[in-house]
């Protein structure tokens, strides 16, 4: 590996871009789409990485790659302990450089090292492969005039990375998947790559629910809320046509639910998380969360099999295991006896 002195930093730093900037438009794989055929689709890009240290508690994190992140916005933290994720809430960047952020303080929790933070871009948003390449290279000018000494990756490596996301862009483009793609940093290894899947199809699903008029709140926490309204398409995002497609087919899960019920009260969320913590205070908080949403969302759903459909919900979760514990679904029958009972 060579080493510049740090006089030289800059001017090699820059010259190497450039000089990538050239060499890039002949291997991109296609030509972006024109406005006119370009058709955004349902899915998102989740972008994720880790905590790398926390000084006065500052977090600084790592992306490993290029992102989009600039001051002021936002990433969804969660927590990998005891074989599952935990909702931790939100951070906000107070200074972005291409490949890791110093955030803000956090308000609502404590930030440790080896945290996940994740984010999410449309594809459209994101660009074509020349738009990325270009507000990079515009970005890093100018990071480098301000160098901090803290940096992840040098030049070189920064390019290479650069490269990859750009070749990926087309797939995000021709695709119609709910997740469009994942960019992760080093630090996301893959066998946690392999946890996190499970956790990010959970956040689709609590999603969904939410959509359906459950009250995520109630039925989970606060940090839950953050992380789900953050995971989102943002309102500047206007693909609703296609928005409206991914959740229709997504709806193989819930294929047995035939009609909704109006008469859900405004406080069954509450009622449904007390009495699954009674009833399953053995359960790890995580695993209450999820059957508490399971639980509310069928008060929601007309089904004419409760337990095949609770079954169902369960595999959507970052616990597919629970699906076929027979006990875990005599107790969600239980629950659900208790609760329309007490309406």
């Amino acid at each position: 590996m060579t080493y510049f002195a740090p006089s030289r930093s800059f001017l090699c730093c820059l010259s190497l871009l450039v000089g990538f900037a050239a060499l890039l438009p002949d291997r991109v794989q296609a030509d972006p789409p024109t406005s006119e055929e370009f058709r955004e689709p349902a899915g998102l890009v989740w972008f994720a990485g880790t905590v790398e240290r926390v000084a006065d508690e500052l977090p600084v994190i790592d992306l490993g790659e290029v992102h989009t992140l600039r001051k002021g916005s936002k990433v969804a933290v969660i927590r990998y302990r005891d074989s599952h994720f935990s909702a931790q809430g939100v951070l906000e960047v107070r200074f972005s450089n291409p490949t890791w952020c110093q955030m803000e303080k956090p308000k609502s929790f404590m930030a440790e090292v080896g945290d996940l933070v994740m984010f999410v871009e449309t594809p459209a948003d994101l660009g074509s492969s020349e738009a990325i390449r270009d507000s990079f290279i515009r970005y890093r000018v100018v990071a480098n005039a301000n160098r901090n000494r803290y940096s992840t990756m040098n030049g070189s490596i920064e390019a290479n990375e650069l490269q990859r996301l750009s070749d990926r862009q087309p797939s995000w483009i021709k695709g119609n998947r709910r997740i469009a793609g994942i960019v992760r940093s080093s630090t996301v290894t893959q066998d946690m790559l392999g946890h996190l899947k499970p956790f990010i199809n959970q956040i689709l699903a609590f999603q969904e629910d939410e959509d359906s008029g459950v009250n995520i709140v109630q039925a989970t926490s606060l940090a839950w809320k953050e992380i789900l309204d953050e995971l989102r398409r943002k309102p500047a995002s206007s693909d609703t046509d296609t928005l409206d497609i991914d959740i229709v087919a997504e709806a193989v899960a819930t294929e047995n639910a035939v009609a909704t019920e109006n008469h859900v009260g405004p406080d069954s969320s509450l009622v449904v998380r007390r009495q699954v913590d009674a009833l399953m205070f053995q359960r790890s908080e995580e695993e209450r969360c999820a059957v508490a949403v399971i639980c509310v969302t069928l008060l929601h759903t007309k089904t004419s099999n409760e337990r095949q459909w609770m079954s169902q919900q369960l595999f959507r979760t970052q616990f597919p295991r629970l699906a076929r514990e027979e006990q875990m679904l005599i107790d969600m029958e239980t629950v659900m006896r208790r609760v329309r009972k007490s309406e």
